[in-house]
């Protein structure tokens, strides 16, 4: 394998989290996500690689911490959260708000996923990602939307409705 060095075969090269055909169907799946969102509503309503806490918001924060520092009680250095989606929206799900949208792809036939529904497989892994980014988003007024997919096309649900929204919105500009 190109990405990790291990002897590959097929079931690895769609397992491989480094270097295999899941990475390259991640970053596929945003860019087509974003390219349909721009064509459904404008250019500048589109970002890649949207940080949940824009860097500006964080620099804020830390200096009115600093500011309000005394001898008695300093500030508490905290690190900066980067954490990223894959795809930002204004304007999505309702005007006037962003939806950020992260993408997994996931190999429902591996090892570890054998036992187990492929539909379930996705539906956790939507709520890791909700986990992950949900809060972070209502706290900015944003929503969030998991895109998760199997390697051979499967969608979760929650892809499923943004892609049907996206389809509507699409096919309203284009009659």
């Amino acid at each position: 394998c190109d990405g990790c060095g291990k002897r590959a075969d097929v079931q690895h090269y769609l397992s491989c989290p480094v270097g295999g055909l899941g990475i390259l169907r991640h970053d596929e799946l945003g860019r087509t996500f974003a390219t349909l969102a721009k064509d459904a509503l404008s250019k500048a309503y589109v970002r890649r690689e949207p940080r949940t806490i824009p860097s500006g918001e964080q620099r804020q924060d830390r200096n009115s911490n600093a500011a309000g520092a005394t001898a008695t009680s300093p500030s508490t250095p905290r690190h900066e959260d980067r954490t990223r989606g894959d795809v930002s929206v204004y304007g999505f799900w309702a005007r006037g708000t962003d939806c950020m949208f992260d993408v997994r792809v996931t190999d429902t036939s591996a090892k570890s996923y054998r036992k187990k529904d492929p539909r379930k497989v996705l539906e956790t892994q939507e709520k890791e990602k909700k986990d992950k980014y949900l809060r972070k988003c209502l706290e900015r007024r944003k929503h969030f939307t998991p895109l998760v997919f199997s390697v051979d096309g499967m969608a979760g649900r929650e892809a499923k409705k943004a892609m049907k929204h996206l389809a509507s919105m699409l096919a309203e500009k284009w009659e």
